[in-house]
């Protein structure tokens, strides 16, 4: 563990205090499973080292909550562990942002760079919309024989008359007399 915690302490990784950049937390807990990567570190030995890591008020709340999430006896787990983090300093309201963000972004002014790199930023706060999104792009790109039928006849539904996109259809001779020319 000692040689373990060396290597980490050479990579110079930021340390982890109670930021109002609603960024700061997702963005450092990346930081650190890369790093965790490169070391191949166990779940355990991520959390110490993420503890570690800590500073000022997120070390006194890491502290104050080790024993309702890491009970006596239970082991050390990383999953644990970024779950109740993120729930602390990534809330659900600032999910919510980022993902409204995400659905609001129009490139505008910005250029192509800016916009790529803007997309990728707000991605990954909501990956069901890229895979909707992606979906929708193959569906243009293919065609419509991927884009799911509007309408329900084809479903095996009858159509209704309040559906505005119901049109009845075309009736010949509703009735009148049909005039023939000679």
């Amino acid at each position: 563990m000692h040689q373990l915690v060396e290597q980490f302490l050479k990579l110079k990784l930021v340390k982890f205090t109670r930021k109002c950049d609603p960024e700061a937390a997702p963005r450092w807990i990346e930081d650190l499973e890369k790093a965790f990567k490169v070391l191949g570190c166990t779940k355990e030995e991520k959390v110490i080292l993420a503890v570690y890591q800590l500073q000022d008020m997120a070390s006194d709340w890491s502290k104050a909550t080790k024993g309702r999430v890491f009970p006596e006896g239970s082991t050390l787990n990383w999953t644990v562990f970024t779950e109740v983090f993120n729930g602390k300093y990534f809330s659900e309201t600032a999910q919510e942002q980022k993902m409204l963000g995400f659905q609001q972004l129009r490139q505008n002014q910005m250029t192509i760079d800016q916009y790529e790199a803007e997309f990728s930023r707000l991605s990954k706060y909501a990956p069901r919309m890229m895979v909707e999104r992606d979906m929708k792009e193959r569906a243009a790109a293919f065609g419509s024989q991927f884009m799911p039928a509007r309408d329900n006849r084809q479903f095996g539904k009858r159509p209704m008359m309040g559906n505005r996109r119901f049109v009845p259809p075309v009736r010949r001779n509703n009735g009148k007399p049909v005039y023939q020319s000679n």
